[in-house]
Parts: structure tokens; C-alpha cells; sequence
């Protein structure tokens, strides 16, 4: 999958692209390769969530013969196939769809919900160290450290993210800029970066023409950028981001913030550390202003 700044695929044309696929090579396919195109066309949304071995499984066949039909079908290797598979589900699966899922697999067990988010939380924040690398998070960190000013992009749940950045950030003394809207408003912020700005920017399930937009005009002013996704095979290393891959859980279920929320701490507690006296000065310096004009108390850090 590319990602362009005239946009992307959509869910309906990589279904159509799946099925002109299936239609062209099914001549050629075998008894076993037949069984496999009936099942991936009949059920994409779950296939497009197993791996080559769960579907040989699944369908009484051999992982190779799942992998055979994937480059039967032109695809470098099954994990290019499953990324199609998701792309159509990602477009497809609503909100609604998403908590409908979650509910189902809540309701399914005897456990509590709150044992069971709770283990389910842990579990999404324990990828966090296979997928991000201290490499990768030691980079991000410098550039941030380094930054004029910082502009947060975050749209939709990502929003909150943002948010989170520009607080804590510019109560560090480290001017920030929130890019949380989208159309004419995006713009007005988006032609106020710099190349001694840092953009970064958090997107997640699926690629919008506004994260497109920040990152080809961060691109072009030629400023640091950083990303937070946990989308695949897109082709994010054209605008060579230092990127951080956080999932927010199953494309088809209820996501999370807590994991990318995570990462996103552990940067705002590092710059804290790394300016620790800046830092401490204009927090003392903020509620000393608190109580000269006798504001309300301000939220504990």
C-alpha cells in the first residue's frame, strides 16, 4: 500500500482489487487454492486477522499452500495479502462494529469486565517494548529536545493525545501547537511550522488525508518529524519520520489509548528529567502566578 499526498485506496477499491484478482487467477487454481479463495472472499473480516498457519488450520491445508496462494495471487509473501485484507476492513468495520465486537468478547466471559479490561490493558502495553525500540524513542526524544516549537497533530481519539502534549509541554516552557482540527483551520496552524520546528503527529487504524497533508508539508519545510501508528505497510518512510508503532488493539474492536498514552508519558516525563530545572521553574513559576491573581487552584502534574 503507498501512501500519496492525492490519497490512498479505499476499502471499496481493494475489494474490487481483490476480487478482479480472484477472478483472474482462479483458472489456474488448485482444489486447495479454491477452498482458500471461497473463504477469503466469504469472510475477509476474520481472515484478514489470522496468520497463514491459523487459516491452513482453519481450512484443514497446509501453511505453505496458504503462503503458495498468496504469491499465486502476485503478492511478495501472505503478510502483503492479510495487509490488503485489512485495509478493506478497515474502511469497512464502524465504530459501532468495533464496540459491538468488544461487547461480545466481554459478555463471552464469566470474568468481570473490569478484571478482564484490566489484563487486556496490560497485555496492550506490554507489546510496547517489542514494538518500540529505545533507539527509535531515544531519537524521538532528542528531536524533540531540540525543537523551536512542537506542533501535536491528532485527530478523532487521537485528539486527546494531542491535547496531552500541548499541556504538559507548554507548562514546561516549551512553546506547542495543537493541529486537532481539520479543513481551513488545519491549514492556518499547519503554514505557521518551520524548520526548526518538530512535528508529531499520532494516526492510527487508517491513513486520513489530513496526516497525509501534515506530513508532506512537514516534508517540505524540511522540519523533524515523528510519528506515532500502528499502521502497516504504509509508506511512511518517504517522509522519513522517526517512527514509533504503538497498537491501539484490533482493527475490528474497541481500540485504546492507554498503550500510545503510555509512550507519550514516558516522552513528556523525559523532556521533564532532561530540562528538569527549566521545567521545575515554570511549574513554581505558574502557581506562584496562581496565587498572585488569585485563580483557582490549577490540576496536580
Amino acid at each position: 500500500m503507498q501512501l500519496t499526498g492525492q490519497g490512498h485506496s479505499s476499502g471499496s477499491e481493494d475489494l474490487s482489487l481483490l476480487r478482479s484478482l480472484l477472478d483472474e487467477k482462479s483458472p489456474g487454481f488448485s482444489k486447495s487454492q479454491r477452498k482458500i479463495a471461497a473463504y477469503l472472499w466469504s469472510d475477509y473480516e476474520h481472515a484478514a486477522f489470522l496468520n497463514a498457519a491459523e487459516i491452513g488450520e482453519k481450512l484443514e491445508i497446509s501453511e505453505a499452500t496458504v503462503v503458495r496462494f498468496a504469491a499465486a495471487l502476485g503478492f511478495g509473501g501472505f503478510p502483503q495479502l492479510r495487509r490488503l485484507l485489512q485495509n478493506i476492513v478497515r474502511h469497512k468495520v464502524s465504530p459501532a462494529t468495533r464496540m459491538q465486537n468488544k461487547i461480545a468478547v466481554l459478555s463471552a466471559s464469566g470474568e468481570h469486565i473490569l478484571s478482564q479490561m484490566v489484563e487486556m490493558e496490560k497485555s496492550s502495553i506490554s507489546e510496547i517494548q517489542a514494538s518500540v525500540s529505545a533507539a527509535d524513542f531515544d531519537a524521538a526524544l532528542s528531536i524533540l529536545l531540540g525543537a523551536k516549537r512542537i506542533f501535536c497533530f491528532g485527530l478523532g481519539a487521537s485528539k486527546l493525545l494531542a491535547e496531552l502534549l500541548e499541556l504538559r509541554l507548554n507548562r514546561f516552557g516549551i512553546p506547542t501547537v495543537p493541529l486537532i482540527a481539520s479543513g481551513r483551520d488545519l491549514l492556518e496552524k499547519l503554514l505557521l511550522l518551520e524548520k526548526d520546528d518538530v512535528l508529531i503527529a499520532m494516526g492510527f487504524a487508517k491513513i486520513t488525508g489530513e496526516l497525509v497533508a501534515v506530513l508532506k508539508h512537514s516534508a517540505q519545510v524540511d522540519c523533524h518529524r515523528i510519528l506515532l501508528t500502528d499502521i502497516q505497510g504504509a509508506n511512511f518512510e518517504a517522509f522519513h519520520p522517526v517512527i514509533l508503532r504503538v497498537r491501539r488493539g484490533p482493527i475490528h474492536s474497541f481500540h485504546s489509548l492507554n498503550a500510545p498514552m503510555t509512550v507519550v508519558n514516558a516522552l513528556i516525563l523525559s523532556i521533564a528529567m532532561a530540562r528538569r530545572d527549566e521545567s521545575l521553574e515554570r511549574l513554581e513559576a505558574l502557581e506562584q502566578y496562581r496565587k498572585l491573581y488569585d485563580l483557582d487552584p490549577i490540576e496536580a502534574l
